[in-house]
């Protein structure tokens, strides 16, 4: 049984938000959408979480309405 008894998740998804977050490394090599924000703010901090990830390389806030990344960091230890 699944926690929702069963029921549609009708609480998961991007729900038009209009930033994308995807990351590098993690949790798989490629380049992965992580979550969704309706606010840069929200979105970078989705974005500084998942840089602790281990094996992430960087993460990329994309934005949707004009379809172009926003900002793009580098995680870890530069050497």
């Amino acid at each position: 049984m699944t926690h929702s008894g069963g029921k549609p998740h009708t609480n998961v998804g991007d729900r038009g938000q209009r930033y994308e977050v995807r990351a590098t490394g993690y949790p798989k090599p490629d380049e992965s959408v992580i979550g969704w924000a309706t606010t840069l703010d929200g979105a970078s901090d989705i974005a500084a979480a998942i840089r602790r990830a281990p094996g992430c390389t960087s993460t990329t806030i994309f934005d949707r309405e004009t379809n172009k990344p926003v900002i793009t960091q580098y995680a870890g230890i530069l050497r």
